[in-house]
């Protein structure tokens, strides 16, 4: 998925987690932009917020928090 991480948008890709550098288009349609807006397929947009993550699906998850050990979402 990709997050929103202390301000930054994040992709958790296989265990690791990188700075998102680019816009990347979810499996439904909606396009994620590096500054954590959405937007979706039918037009509308919405802003990412610390701990908000996107799945490659498209669907929306709020407030996720990540393990400091681990850096894994729990």
């Amino acid at each position: 998925c990709v997050m929103m991480e202390n301000g930054k948008m994040m992709v958790m890709k296989g265990g690791t987690t990188t700075e998102m550098n680019k816009e990347m288009t979810m499996s439904n349609g909606a396009v994620v932009m590096t500054d954590g807006s959405v937007k979706m397929k039918d037009g509308s947009t919405k802003q990412l917020k610390n701990g908000d993550c996107v799945y490659m699906d498209g669907k929306m998850k709020t407030g996720m928090k990540k393990d400091p050990m681990t850096r894994k979402t729990m």
